[in-house]
């Protein structure tokens, strides 16, 4: 009887050593296995789940453990929500980034495009289309007609505020501008120029930036018009 111990000790371990983890294993946060050329497990919660590796490197191992390549996935494909915000360049003007448990193709519209940076990957999205993908929340940037200020929300950018002014909305060292300059009543404005002024439509008004809005602050009178000058915007007769 003794004797036969040792020899079921064996055999659990041999079916412990065979035993490959699959989705719904438990795992820990950062562990991660190839299942196939294009297919890894990756660990959410302390618990396997699978993802696709569908660019040209597939998945793999590697000195610093497994690598998967996620440059051709698409939107809407499976990802760990313990990495959050990991990111990838598809290609020169594309992101794939993971966000909120699926991967999202954002686009890349901004003058820098998308580039690695030291073992980094750097989205210029300061230019956008209404509607479309974004990584960051609340990051701005101008639509691609140049007339509006759009923002990240939830993923998607959404309208922000107008920029009616001559300049319209620009993009200077990768910084957005928006020229607030001309209003029209109740649109939207930013908290950083809450307080500052701007001319009416049809000159015949100033309007202030109040609690997130353009409201009436003077009407001009008589010949009197809307000027905005350096530093100052005032009613006066135009030259």
């Amino acid at each position: 009887m003794l004797r036969g111990v040792p020899f079921v000790a064996l055999v659990v371990l041999f079916a412990l050593v065979g035993c490959k983890p699959s989705a719904g294993s438990s795992c820990e946060k950062g562990e991660s296995r190839c299942l196939e050329p294009n297919r890894a497990l990756v660990c959410q919660k302390n618990v396997f789940i699978e993802t696709p590796c569908l660019g040209k490197n597939g998945c793999r191992k590697e000195p610093a453990g497994v690598s998967c390549d996620v440059s051709a996935n698409r939107a809407g494909d499976p990802c760990s929500t313990d990495e959050e915000g990991a990111a990838v360049c598809a290609d020169e003007k594309t992101l794939v980034a993971c966000r909120r448990g699926k991967y999202a193709r954002v686009p890349c519209r901004g003058p820098g495009g998308c580039a690695q940076e030291g073992g980094n990957t750097r989205c210029d999205a300061t230019v956008a289309e209404l509607g479309e993908p974004c990584a960051e929340d609340d990051k701005k940037a101008c639509a691609t007609d140049g007339r509006r200020v759009l923002s990240c929300e939830n993923g998607r950018m959404t309208p922000k505020y107008e920029c009616r002014g001559e300049h319209g909305c620009r993009v200077q060292e990768r910084k957005v501008d928006c020229d607030l300059t001309i209003a029209r009543l109740g649109d939207t404005c930013d908290k950083l120029v809450e307080g500052t002024y701007a001319c009416s439509e049809d000159a015949r008004s100033i309007l202030r930036c109040d609690n997130g809005r353009f409201g009436d602050n003077e009407k001009c009178k008589g010949a009197t018009r809307c000027l905005v000058e350096p530093g100052s915007t005032r009613c006066a007769k135009p030259e």
